[in-house]
């Protein structure tokens, strides 16, 4: 179950950003959609895979670079479509600022395993936090032209794939555990808050 679980994960990651990449190209346009969700959805998965590889999880790598490469593919939506030269420079700010804490693993008087756990809790940090913008966006805004309920609940259901492979796990992974558990309670925020602006015209 740890080796298939990962598998239909991936898949399931690919039909949720399907219908979201889909809007953003036939709207030209990414309006409505965090860059922080994104620009964290990279930096995570950037965290994840190293530390998977470090370690010869390599099942637990194909969801993050699934995850890593289709939130990047809307970032470059964002630059081709959306922004300005100043928003190209502060995009770039801060994905460089996302992956600065693997500068520790320069430090020749820090263990790379220890740092490579430390790491993932930072990716912990930012897959609980990286929906938040996205759920305030939405709440400030009640756009949700670009928003896909479908990514949202399948991500979910990614997520609870995710938690399953790493509780069939010999030695399970503590900040691994937390990020889908976060995973499942940030998503379903905001599949929340999608259905509450769809049912608000019925309801005018």
């Amino acid at each position: 179950m740890a080796h298939f679980l990962p598998i239909i994960s991936c898949f399931i990651l690919a039909f949720s950003f399907y219908p979201l990449l889909n809007k953003i190209r036939k709207n030209h346009s990414v309006s409505g959609v965090s860059l922080l969700m994104m620009s964290f959805g990279v930096a995570q998965s950037i965290y994840f895979i190293t530390y998977n590889l470090y370690f010869q999880r390599f099942y637990m790598i194909l969801p993050f670079i699934v995850t890593g490469m289709l939130s990047g593919l809307i970032l470059y939506y964002f630059v081709r479509y959306n922004a300005a030269r100043q928003q190209r420079m502060q995009l770039a700010g801060l994905l460089v600022l996302c992956v600065v804490p693997f500068t520790l693993l320069l430090s020749p008087t820090l263990d790379m395993a220890t740092v490579l756990n430390w790491l993932t809790y930072v990716g912990l940090v930012m897959s609980s936090i990286r929906v938040m913008p996205q759920t305030y966006k939405t709440i400030k805004s009640g756009d949700i032209s670009n928003l896909s309920a479908r990514y949202f609940s399948l991500q979910f259901v990614a997520g609870s794939c995710g938690l399953g492979a790493e509780l069939s796990m010999a030695a399970p992974s503590v900040s691994h555990i937390l990020t889908f558990v976060m995973i499942l309670l940030t998503n379903a925020a905001q599949l929340g808050c999608i259905q509450y602006y769809k049912s608000r015209p019925a309801m005018a």
